[in-house]
C-alpha cells in the first residue's frame, strides 16, 4: 500500500554479513521514503504523520535462496506494517504484514514465485510518531513442526472493547500454519462476576465480522456478538474451516481482535488436533460411558452412553469423552 513509489538511491544499503541463513538490511542507511526521516545514530524513524514510509530501494534484488523478511523495533503505541514489493510485468501484488501496537517484531513471508527480484522494503505506521528499530534481516524460516504449540500472544491484557483489545495478525496464523481442528487457546482471568469475550476479524476495510466459529460455542449471544463465562481459565475453540480461511486470508482481513468486558487475557495459543494413535485410544471401547463438557470446560453431563451423549443440547462444540464434537 505505497503512497508514492520510493526515491531511487544505491542499492549499498545492503549490509553483506551473509551467512547460510541470513542477510542482514543495514540500519546505517534506510535509503528512502515519504514523509519520514530516519536517525542513523539512534535508529529511530520519524513518520510525520499515518501510512507514512520509510525503508530500503533495492532495484532487483535476488533473495531467492531466503523465505521471510523480519524487522525487530522497540515496541510502539501503533501499529507497524512491512511491505515487500517486487518487479514484474504486470507488477505483482505486495506481500506485507502487521504487527499490533505492542509488539516488537514483524515478519513478511517472500513470495516464492517473485523472490529473485525484489524492488523494494518499507515499514509503514497507523499514527504519526517515532520507531526505533533494533535489527532487519532476511532469513530462512524456521523448520515447521505440525505438532507444536504455538504462542500467538502472551502477556495481560483487560479487555474494554476496541480501545484495549488483543489484536493477533493474520500473519501470525498464516506462519503457524493453522489447519482444520486446531484449537484456539485463550488463557483469560475474570473478577468474581464473570465477564464476556468476543472474538472477531478486523477486516482490510476496517469493518469488523465475528469468528465463524465462536458463533458455535454454547452461551453465544447473537445480538451482542459474545460469550459469557463465570470462572477464569482456559477456552479452546475447535477451528472450522471457515475459521482458517478467514485467519490466513491477508488480503481480506487484518487481524484477529480479542475484545470483551471484565476479561483479562493472560495467553493465546494454536494448540495441534491429537494424533491418530490417540484417536484410536480413545475409540478403543464405543459402548463405554461418557462424561459431557462445553468449551468452556464446564461439565453439562456425566456417564452416559456415547449414542446418547448429545441429544437434546444447544448447538455449539462439546467434548464427548475424549473427542471434540459439533452439535448443530
Amino acid at each position: 500500500m505505497i503512497k508514492q513509489l520510493l526515491s531511487c538511491a544505491a542499492v549499498a544499503a545492503l549490509s553483506f554479513s551473509v551467512n547460510a541463513e541470513t542477510l542482514n538490511l543495514s540500519l546505517e542507511n534506510l535509503n528512502s521514503g515519504w514523509d519520514s526521516s530516519y536517525d542513523k545514530d539512534t535508529k529511530t524513524i520519524t513518520f510525520d504523520g499515518a501510512w507514512k514510509g520509510c525503508g530500503w530501494w533495492l532495484g532487483n534484488a535476488d533473495y531467492s535462496k531466503y523465505d521471510e523478511v523480519v524487522v525487530e523495533f522497540e515496541p510502539v503505541e501503533f501499529d507497524v506494517q512491512l511491505v515487500v514489493e517486487y518487479n514484474g510485468d504486470p507488477k505483482p501484488a505486495a506481500s506485507d504484514a502487521m504487527a499490533p501496537a505492542g509488539k516488537d517484531k514483524v515478519i513478511v513471508e517472500l513470495n516464492p514465485e517473485y523472490k529473485n527480484d525484489v524492488m523494494q522494503i518499507y515499514i509503514q505506521n497507523s499514527a504519526a510518531g517515532t520507531l526505533t528499530l533494533k535489527a532487519a534481516y532476511i532469513q530462512n524460516a524456521e523448520v515447521f513442526d505440525p505438532t507444536a504449540s504455538v504462542l500467538l500472544w502472551e502477556g495481560e491484557q483487560a479487555l474494554d472493547w476496541w480501545e484495549h483489545a488483543v489484536k493477533i495478525p493474520v500473519s501470525d496464523f498464516k506462519a503457524a500454519k493453522i489447519q482444520v481442528g486446531d484449537e484456539l487457546a485463550i488463557t483469560y482471568t475474570l473478577p468474581t462476576d464473570g465477564g464476556s469475550l468476543k472474538l472477531q476479524l478486523l477486516e482490510s476495510s476496517w469493518s469488523q465480522h465475528i469468528l465463524p466459529g465462536f458463533e458455535n460455542v454454547e452461551g453465544y449471544q447473537k445480538e451482542y456478538g459474545t460469550v459469557y463465562f463465570g470462572q477464569s481459565g482456559t477456552f479452546k475453540m475447535p477451528l472450522i474451516e471457515a475459521d482458517v480461511t478467514d485467519l490466513t486470508d491477508a488480503a481480506a482481513n487484518q487481524s484477529l481482535m480479542l475484545v470483551g468486558d471484565n476479561f483479562t487475557v493472560t495467553k493465546v495459543e494454536i494448540l495441534r488436533q491429537q494424533s491418530g494413535v490417540e484417536n484410536i485410544i480413545a475409540e478403543a471401547d464405543a459402548n463405554a460411558p461418557v462424561n459431557v463438557y462445553n468449551i468452556a470446560g464446564q461439565q453439562v453431563r456425566a456417564n452416559v452412553l456415547p449414542a446418547e451423549a448429545t441429544e437434546g443440547l444447544a448447538p455449539g462444540f462439546y467434548i464427548v469423552g475424549n473427542k471434540k464434537v459439533l452439535v448443530k
